[in-house]
């Protein structure tokens, strides 16, 4: 009897551990979407448009929402645009006017014009998706500007490397952003060209306030010093051109902040450092300088630029805890951006294989649009 009443009660405590950690997945999808009626578009407004929605909620744990934009009378199906939500599970969406005027230049909505844009909120869980079947339209009105929507852009003028010879290729950094390192002569000129090869291309230029105008024109250029390295960028959706003088660039350990490579300027927006000695630091290397601190092998590195006086990082991009790569990384794992100095933020590790080389450090900063680290020529000590 005492047998047949212990396993009645384990079966109840059973039953009772299954209902209390039972993982429900259910989830339902907003029933109310909020926006402005319509939107006057600024693109150097610092006020941002808002995008929000009620209802919509899990079971248990959190909702991801995605936000779709289409052309008015769409479906969603060939959405224009899509971001996820403010953190991805905020009921909020942080819009740009920037980012709405490229929406609403893809919408097919002319600078100078007005037209409509609709958008949509989709809901996520555990891999599955829900469309909340609601949409809804906002007027969009465009101001004056560049209308380009092409993925190329090259830079021209006697102000390039080349002496204006021909366009210099510009990296697609983004939507109407567009990105060159180029070597500078004393005194020249830039502007822009949408082909190297087309008859008719489209060509704009900065005015003396870094405004970018369609149509022909040239902004004017006066170096400091002849081979001057600068960065050019062009933001079509700010109508905004902006140049940064690039000192140097070198390649530094994170611990030490001892350089591996001092990179200078090849032409054609590539810097290199031959010969760079790689010794990862650790205290049996008294030679690699080891912090006192130390007491496991050290190999993070990253690029310290100075842009206009100012030290920057470039570093990894993604700011994910430096792990070492193991030889099967995409060209992506090795892309730079750019970042405020912070020791020990944005860092990557060196393959175990570079300890105790010599190798050549490039910074390639378009390759296959991206701006991209690589090592080469690696030979034992």
């Amino acid at each position: 009897m005492k047998n047949i009443v212990l396993v009645f009660i384990l079966a109840l405590l059973m039953v009772g551990c299954k209902e209390e950690y039972a993982f429900d997945a259910e989830f339902t999808t907003p029933t109310v979407l909020n926006s402005p009626a319509s939107v006057v578009i600024d693109v150097a407004s610092p006020t941002n448009v808002i995008l929000s929605w009620e209802g919509g909620a899990a079971a248990q744990g959190y909702v991801t929402y995605e936000i779709l934009f289409d052309k008015a009378g769409g479906d969603f199906s060939a959405p224009i645009y899509r971001s996820f939500s403010d953190l991805g599970v905020s009921p909020t969406f942080t819009l740009t006017h920037s980012t709405l005027n490229t929406i609403a230049r893809k919408a097919g909505i002319g600078t100078s014009s007005t037209g409509n844009v609709i958008w949509t909120v989709t809901a996520s869980k555990g891999g599955e998706v829900k469309s909340s079947g609601l949409s809804k339209e906002i007027s969009v009105t465009r101001g004056a500007g560049i209308d380009y929507t092409g993925t190329t852009l090259y830079l021209y003028g006697t102000a390039t490397e080349n002496n204006g010879a021909g366009g210099q290729e510009m990296r697609r950094a983004a939507d109407g952003v567009f990105i060159a390192y180029t070597k500078a002569a004393v005194n020249g000129n830039y502007y822009f060209k949408s082909s190297t090869t087309d008859s008719e291309p489209f060509i704009c230029y900065a005015d003396e306030t870094g405004k970018i105008i369609e149509g022909s024109g040239s902004y004017s250029v006066n170096a400091n010093a002849e081979g001057e390295v600068y960065r050019v960028t062009v933001d079509l959706n700010t109508q905004k051109m902006t140049i940064d003088k690039m000192i140097n660039l070198k390649a530094i350990w994170g611990a030490t902040f001892d350089v591996i490579g001092n990179l200078s300027y090849q032409g054609n927006g590539i810097f290199k450092a031959d010969n760079c000695t790689i010794k990862f630091i650790m205290k049996s290397r008294p030679e690699t300088n080891p912090p006192s601190w130390l007491g496991w092998i050290e190999e993070r590195y990253y690029f310290i630029a100075t842009i206009n006086g100012v030290e920057r990082c470039f570093g990894r991009r993604d700011g994910v805890s430096a792990e070492r790569p193991l030889g099967t990384e995409t060209p992506a794992f090795y892309e730079l951006e750019e970042f405020a100095w912070s020791q020990w933020d944005h860092l990557w590790k060196m393959k175990a294989t570079l300890d105790l080389t010599k190798c050549t450090i490039t910074v390639n900063t378009d390759k296959d649009g991206l701006m991209i680290h690589e090592f080469s020529n690696v030979v034992p000590l």
